[in-house]
């Protein structure tokens, strides 16, 4: 379960964005519902994937001009 003491990771996201497809598929929620959740969801992931892209891309920046 996500708590506050640490970061929502991508596994985190994929784990909800099940959770909504099965309460989809069991009909608890509309579809209309299930598309909001999952927008939302899938904007989290994206923040997620750019964060850990712009993070290595320092990384490897600063390898490089170390390098230098």
């Amino acid at each position: 379960m996500i708590t506050e003491n640490r970061n929502i990771e991508a596994k985190d996201v994929k784990r909800l964005l099940l959770r909504v497809y099965r309460r989809y598929q069991s009909g608890i929620i509309t579809e209309a519902q299930a598309y909001k959740e999952s927008y939302l969801l899938n904007s989290l992931l994206k923040a997620i994937e750019l964060t850990d892209m712009e993070e290595r891309l320092k990384i490897i920046e600063l390898n490089l001009k170390e390098n230098e």
